[in-house]
Order: C-alpha cells, then structure tokens, then sequence
C-alpha cells in the first residue's frame, strides 16, 4: 500500500513537471510572438494576433480552451477561452450542471449545497477593453493568460487545480481593432494618436451602461453565452480611470448600493478588492485606493450582481495609451498624495508608463483568481446562499402583474422580453384572477419575485428613490457615478402593477415569449386604421414607405379614434406589411370600406433624414442605432453635404444632445486628422451655418434634442429661454466660482483642488455655489404633460415620464411673428417619476417639448434627452411623429387617400 501511495506521488510529481516548465518549452513567449515585450513604450499587440496566440496556446498547451462565440457589430471574433487544469477542463460540463443547481436551489437543502460545492469549482469570469482607449488591460491579458498556460508557480497551481477562469479577451473587439490600428496608422505624423470617434460603431463609452436593455451584440453574446449558460460566481470588469488620482482603485465601492443587491455580494466584493490590494501593496506597488467614486447603483454597469455574483471591477490610470506620461513639473510625482485610510500609499514617481500599468493589471487580476480558488468552495456555498434567500424571498412586493390589457401591447412584450433575456421567471394566467383587489384578464403576466432572479426584477420594475447624498452637510449633493433612474415599464410605456399580498392564480410559465398575435380581416375596400398608441408601429410605417406604399394620418379625432391615427389605403402592396405588423407587434387593425373624412397629412414618400452626428458624438450613435432599428431612411450627414442644398438632400436634421455651434462650425482639425478618413467631421463653417438656417427657412424640419436645443435657438433666435437657475451637471453639480480678489490662475485651482481628496473636499466648501439656488437632477424619470392634439405628441398619453439627464426646460418669450407650441411641459406638483431631483420648482409648468415654424419650415425642440441611449422607448414616437409630420402633405376631409391636398392647418 505504502509503495503504491510513493508511486502515485511520483506520478502526480511527473505530470506537474511536465505540464510545468518542460511543456511550456515549445510554447512561445509573449515577446516571442508579438516581437516586443507587452508593454513596451509606444507598442501595442493587435487584436487579431492576440487571438491568434491564444488560440496557439490553446493548441500547445492542455490548460486552455478556445471558442469562438459569435461575431460583432463590425464582424470581429468574439472568443471565449476556458482556462483549468486539465482535470477540470474534462469534466467541465459537470461544474456548469453544478453551477446552474446552486444558481436554482429550490428544492435543494443546505447539506445537498454543500456537497455540491465541495465537488464544484468556481468559475471566475474576467473581460477586459470594453473602452477601447483603455489600452493597457488588453495587454495585461496575453501576460496573464501566459502565466496561466505555461506557469507552475504554487499561485498559478492553485488557480488551475481549484478553479477554472472563463476570459472575453476583449468585450469590445471592434474598438480594439480601431484604436490600436490607428495608433500605428498615425505613429510618427503630426496626426492625432487616439482615435477620434466613437469606438463602438453605435455607442462608444455607452457599451458599458448596456447591461439592462441589451441592445448590443456584444453585450448579448456575453449575457447569453456566458453568464447565463456557465454561471460564473464573479465577473471582473478591467478598466482604466483618469490619470490624476490613484494608480488603481480596487473594490470595495463607496454609496450607494442597490438596495436589491445581496449583502453577501458586498462582502465578497470587499474581499476580492482588498485581496488585489494586498497583493499591490506587497510587491511596492503604490497608489492603490479603494472605496473611491465608484458606487453601485445603476443596472447598466452591472448585470451580474443581480445573478449572484460580485462585480469586481478594477480601474487602472492610464496614460498615453503606449506613451508614458510624464508629469510637466519635472520631478513632482504624479495623482493624489495624501495618504488616508483606502488610500494608503501616494504614488511617488513623475511618470506612469504602459508597463507599469499592465503589471498592475496582472497582479490584481492573478490575486482575484487566487482568492477565490484557495476559498472555492466557501464561493461555492455562497452563491448557493445568494440564490437560496433570493428564491424564499418574502419582502415586498410579492409579484408584479402585467395587465393583458396594454395601451401599447409592443411596449409591454419588449419590457417582458428583457426581463426573459435576464433570465426573470414570467408566468402567464390561464383565467381571470383578482389580486390587490383588482381584476386581472387570462393573459395577464405575473413576475414573482421570490424566484432566482427577482432581484433583477425588484430593480428593473420598482420606482427608483436615489439617496439624498451630500458632499458634505448643508452642502452640494454628491455626484453619481452614472443615472439613478430606470423603471422599465415607464421606459417602454407599459402598464405594470405591484401586488403586495400573495394571491391565488392560475399560472403557466411562459417558455416563449411573443407579442399578443392579432389578426386582421380581408381586405377591405377603403383602408386600414391603426391606432398611434404603439411605438412599434413606425417599424410598419417604414416598410410601407419602403414599398412605395401611400401612408395618411388623421389630424384630428374621428368615430372613435384618436389624433394621430394611420390611415394606410387598402393596396394589395399594403395588406401583407399590415397583416405582419399586426402578427409580430400586436399591432391593433382595423378595416373600413370608406376612407375616413377627416382632415389630416399624407406622409411624404420615403421621408429622408439627414443625422448630424460629430465625432465621437454618443447621443448621435445611440441615434443612428435607433433610427436604423426602426428602418427609417436616413444617413449620417457630412461636412460636405453643408456646402451644397441641403433641402435638396433631406427633408428632416436630427442634432442630438451634445451638438454645439463650436462644434459643428469647427469639427475635427484637418491638421490632425486624416482628410481621406476623416474629412466627413471637419467643420460646416460660418457658409454651412447658414446653409442650415435657410434649410430650415425653405421647407425643411430641424428637430434639436438635449443641449442640441441651445445650438437650434442661436441658429435661428427661437423665443424660448433656459429656466433654470444654473447649467447642472451629473459630473460636478457644484461651479466652482473664483475667490474674492485678484483674478487666479484657474489651472493653478484646479491643481490644487485635485492634489488630494482632502483638498478637494475643502475646494468645494470654500468655493462652490450657494446650495439654497441648487437644481439637480442626475439622470432620472420626470413626468410631463402632453397636448396630445398635437402632431409631434400623436399616441401619447396625456402623462408620461421622460428621461432627463442634467438637461434643460424652457419659458417663453415674445417671439416677434414666431408663435411657440408646448407640446409638452412639466407639472406643477409630482414631477419625480423616479430617480433623484433637487429644486422641482424650478422646473414646475416650463415646457420641454417646443414645436415652432419658422418661414417653411418646422423646428422642434427637446429639452430633455426622450431619446437618451435608446432607453426610453415609450418616447420615441415623439421623435419619430416629428420626423413624418414635419414634411408631410395637409390633406382636407374627403381628399384622404388621394394625392392631393389642401392647407388646412
């Protein structure tokens, strides 16, 4: 026995060495492969061969696994790899079957989870460049992946044996591609380094705020194909931060947390974050902070606490991306140099280079791992606990219920259809019930909120209450680090009720989820209404436009029907777009023999958008996505279109939020940009400026959204004025106004204020704005009133919330022949929907949504960002409502269906 126990030894001896030094002998180096060791000054490994030396090591090596998972926006690989011993590799099945029973307890008993947990492994999820200028961790990786396939350090050992590691090279491929080939592209021109647009094709440094609405593919593939296929107990998000503070901030996170969030997750993020510190501090790294500016809040940036696992989240300072930085005070060291207690060693050189950066990158990312392998099964077990309390829920509400009865049926299936996609448990009714004392239809939905995910579910259907945070007492309140409202069903204009008390009813769970099917009738002989309730009734709209299909609207009510209404003659070339609109969106139709008289609009055929969209405008990309979502015609404008006719090229310009008459009379420098690339975002000049102005004037429609509203009003003095008292921001509530005396050097304040967050904290009481003239309102949900008569409120209800993120309302003022029309406008009492706001009464009867005509032409303006990252759905219409009516046709009574009209406006 004793000689057979000394042999097995041997064995096991024989088979580390192997799997040891002496394999990894045929496996190249990083700075083999690449040709420059990973962090090298001025270099960056590509993404493509990044995955290529992945995917040799995958071939090399028995500790790695490589999958592609699917394609991105732009058609780049999306790879995961599968990192272990080989001993779990071989039964990797078998620990994502462990980790989906202990995500799903029920029925399982605290002895049955630890058996299991025992057995398991966890599963530690690391991705990293999801901002593609955030360079350095997606060099880190190839050091870190390396070390995993060929290292036989006791550390490394004991993260193979004891875990496995599920790594997304990169979670936003595209932007890899696009900022490293242009770094090179440009090195040794006097062109600008960084890339200058968006680094994702429709949302740049939005893709990380995607993670309830899901409307990327890569923010699906990671969800879908990661998350909630394997289970992983922690994902770790790599980032950098600015170069000012800390070297690297480590959780835990500061105030607030999600009240939904379990207070387990807390603990474990706390004790990965402090594990990297540790790990930092002790090989001299310096400037390590935790508990710094990042809360957690907001669902947008954190999927997976919601399904049972920390967000261990790391923030590198970064520099030049390849290019060291240097502090311009030769020898005064770099960020803050205050030591405190989550912030125990100040930095103390004057550079920060790439190498630096990816080092402390692979030693926070190699600390996690550890920690969670050395207490994997303690992991194990409370991610089990997690999903146990969650499943025996007994806290308010008891179920959400989804009336049958929805004003805008799309709305409703698109709120339920996220939810499915977050993996929330939705049941269906069978028959009538009664709960909280109403009455509910066969076919209502339920969502209980003791099950795994009703967590995620209490997030996303509850009303949102932001702590009143304050930077210090009496003081500006504290920024959040992202918005602080998101009710989903005042986002996709749904009906949804909370029932406090259990109920009895008759349910089914819902395995596929479809918008409630209608049928229409033959076709009739005049034509077809529907209702401008839904939304998702523009999908239908473009497609008969694309048709060459004639589409009327009714201006005003008529036998039972609303403003707005679509009347769309009755052509064998419509039926089939209206018979699959009703099929796929719910989409009411009704049929009639006789065109209706009503006076009202025929749409202009194939209406043509033109969005102006500067670079590295995300309110823009969010824009282009939407508006290719919903088929409508459109392109992306560019400087040169400025220099000829533009009424001749579009019939409506959408400026989003964050278009500047700077920026759009300067755009990028033809000295610093590549004029073959980049010519589209040079500037329109003072001729474009007015080439905009007289587009207006001879018949064209502007609509301006957000901060774009002050760019329209100076482009054509529109009789409107800001109300309120200060320009607020998400980023800084508080001006920081100049001392009494002398005049400062600003940047000399600025400096000061940042050398420690003492000084800043002492910056801002010594110099920040009277608190009492305070409005703040940091990305929320405010209600408004509609004048639903009018044609850009068409199919709204006479109140709804909309998004408004450090926005502005308006007053009026005498407009010399220019006469304003409010189409929406703020009550005067209940204006937080949900979120956080300060100083209602600032914003108490001022209107938001301004409709004006100006010569020919037509100008709306919002206020507000109703379109803000494609979020609140339910107000789309009001974009897309302006954009058909503004160069549609009147049509008189008794002339609807024809091509003919008369004014009659």
């Amino acid at each position: 026995m004793r000689m057979r126990r000394i042999a097995a030894l041997v064995s096991v001896c024989v088979s580390l060495l192997l799997t040891g030094p002496l394999a990894a002998q045929s496996v190249p180096t990083p700075a083999q492969f690449f040709g420059f060791r990973i962090g090298a000054d001025g270099e960056l490994a590509r993404y493509p061969k990044i995955l290529d030396y992945f995917a040799l090591l995958s071939k090399q090596t028995d500790r790695v696994q490589y999958e592609e998972l699917g394609k991105t926006t732009m058609g780049n690989s999306y790879p995961l790899l599968r990192i272990s011993a080989p001993q779990n590799l071989a039964k990797f099945d078998r620990l994502v079957e462990i980790n989906r029973r202990l995500a799903d307890p029920r029925g399982l008993s605290d002895t049955e989870a630890r058996t299991l947990a025992l057995e398991g492994k966890p599963f530690y999820f690391l991705y990293a460049t999801i901002h593609s200028t955030e360079v350095s961790n997606g060099q880190a990786i190839i050091n870190i992946v390396h070390r995993l396939a060929t290292e036989s350090s006791v550390e490394i050992r004991n993260i193979l044996d004891n875990s496995v590691v599920l790594m997304a090279p990169s979670q936003n491929p595209d932007g890899q591609v696009l900022v490293i080939d242009h770094w090179y592209k440009t090195k040794g021109t006097p062109l600008a380094r960084v890339y200058p647009d968006l680094y994702h094709k429709y949302v740049g440094h939005d893709d990380n705020r995607d993670w309830f609405m899901f409307t990327q593919k890569e923010t699906r593939m990671n969800i879908e194909l990661v998350q909630n296929k394997y289970k992983p107990i922690i994902t770790h998000d790599m980032h950098q931060q600015g170069p000012s503070g800390a070297r690297i901030f480590v959780p835990p996170f500061t105030e607030p947390f999600d009240p939904n969030m379990h207070p387990l997750l807390r603990m474990g993020q706390a004790t990965v974050g402090q594990a990297m510190a540790t790990a930092l501090l002790g090989e001299g790294k310096e400037g390590v902070a935790w508990e710094d500016s990042y809360d957690m809040w907001s669902p947008a940036r954190q999927y997976m606490v919601y399904h049972g696992q920390p967000r261990i989240l790391t923030e590198i300072a970064n520099a030049n991306l390849a290019d060291p930085l240097v502090n311009p005070q030769k020898g005064q060291p770099l960020g803050w140099q205050e030591s405190r207690a989550h912030f125990p060693v100040p930095y103390s050189k004057d550079t920060w280079t790439l190498a630096q950066q990816v080092d402390y990158g692979v030693t926070a990312a190699l600390a996690g791992m550890s920690h969670v392998a050395k207490y994997g099964h303690e992991w194990l077990y409370s991610f089990y606990q997690v999903h146990r309390d969650w499943v025996n829920y007994q806290g308010g509400p008891y179920a959400y219920v989804v009336p049958a009865d929805q004003r805008d049926p799309y709305g409703a299936f698109e709120m339920l259809d996220i939810l499915r996609f977050g993996a929330v448990e939705i049941h269906r009714a069978t028959s009538p019930f009664t709960a909280g004392g109403r009455s509910y239809a066969e076919g209502s939905f339920v969502i209980k909120t003791a099950q795994p995910y009703g967590g995620f579910a209490r997030t996303m259907l509850s009303r949102q209450n932001y702590p009143d945070l304050r930077l210090f007492p009496g003081g500006p309140p504290e920024p959040p680090y992202d918005v602080t409202g998101h009710t989903l069903w005042m986002l996709t204009g749904a009906t949804v009720e909370a029932i406090d008390r259990p109920f009895e009813a008759s349910l089914e769970l819902v395995k596929t989820l479809a918008p409630p099917s209608t049928t229409i009738a033959a076709r009739p002989k005049g034509a077809y209404l529907v209702g401008p309730e839904s939304y998702g009734a523009f999908k239908m709209i473009t497609a008969l436009q694309a048709a060459d299909v004639p589409v009327f609207r009714a201006a005003q009510a008529f036998d039972g029907h609303a403003p707005g209404t679509w009347v769309i003659p009755a052509t064998a070339a419509a039926h089939p777009i209206v018979e699959k609109a009703a099929r796929e969106m719910g989409l009411a139709v009704a049929g009639v023999d006789r065109m209706p008289a009503v006076n009202g609009e025929r749409l202009k055929p194939r209406t043509k958008v033109g969005l102006y969209r500067a670079a590295n405008n995300m309110p823009g990309g969010w824009s282009m996505w939407m508006l290719e979502q919903y088929g409508i015609n459109h392109a992306v404008m560019s400087a040169q279109d400025f220099q000829g006719d533009l009424n001749a090229r579009y019939d409506v310009i959408l400026l989003p939020s964050g278009t500047t008459k700077a920026r759009m009379l300067n755009g990028l420098d033809p000295r610093r940009n590549d004029p073959a690339e980049w010519s589209w975002a040079y500037g329109i000049g003072e001729a474009g400026w007015t080439r905009l102005k007289a587009f207006v004037e001879n018949g064209g429609t502007l609509l301006a959204v957000g901060s774009a509203v002050e760019t329209a009003r100076d482009l054509l003095d529109l009789p409107i004025e800001k109300a309120l008292p200060q320009a607020p921001s998400r980023f800084g509530p508080g001006a920081i106004r100049p001392a009494e005396g002398p005049a400062e050097d600003v940047n000399a304040v600025l400096r000061d204020a940042f050398s420690s967050p003492t000084r800043l904290m002492q910056t801002l009481r010594d110099r920040v704005a009277e608190p009492q003239s305070l409005f703040y309102c940091p990305g929320s949900l405010l209600n408004n009133e509609f004048d639903t008569n009018h044609p850009v409120a068409w199919g709204m209800p006479e109140a709804w919330p909309v998004f408004f993120d450090d926005d502005q309302a308006y007053r009026l003022r005498p407009g010399f022949g220019v006469e304003p029309q409010v189409v929406s406008r703020y009550p005067r009492q209940d204006i937080l929907a949900s979120g956080w706001l300060l100083g209602d009464e600032y914003l108490k009867d001022q209107a938001n949504i301004v409709a004006f005509r100006i010569g020919k032409g037509n100008v709306v303006t919002y206020g507000s960002q109703i379109d803000f990252r494609a979020q609140p759905r339910a107000t789309y219409k009001l974009i897309f409502n302006a954009i058909f009516h503004g160069p549609a046709t009147p049509v008189a009574a008794g002339q609807m269906g024809t091509s003919e009209g008369a004014s009659v406006r």
